[in-house]
């Protein structure tokens, strides 16, 4: 039997561009794939004829300002539920500073049947 070794190029091209570990270290990885990210979607907006563009344009928009409202109102959710879970602590006469984060969980769930 004869092997061939075949070399797959798109593996050897992104193995010789990976960053230096200077780069890694100083936080550049995160700002080159952000780069890189923005480049593909130039590159595949270039490609496309004017028309098409503007559309697509207009779709990456909207669903960027739909994920930034969904993560506002995931934040604000979690926001309220932590306010409501400190107002509950001091109506029953708990002084949330002085709790552990498991003390206040059982509290939470049992309510003031824990305080008598």
């Amino acid at each position: 039997m004869h092997f061939q070794a075949k070399l797959n190029w798109s593996k050897v091209q992104w193995l010789t561009t990976l960053p230096q570990h200077s780069d890694v270290v100083a936080g550049g990885l995160c700002g080159d794939l952000k780069s890189v990210k923005a480049e593909e979607e130039q590159a595949r907006l270039a490609c496309m004829p004017a028309w098409r563009r503007n559309i697509m344009k207009k779709k990456l928009k909207d669903e960027k300002e739909l994920k930034r409202k969904e993560e506002e109102q995931e934040r604000e959710k979690k926001e309220n539920k932590k306010k409501s879970e400190l107002e509950r602590l001091r109506t029953l006469g708990y002084d949330e500073t002085k709790l552990a984060p498991w003390q206040r969980q059982i509290i939470l769930k049992k309510g003031d049947s824990t305080k008598h």
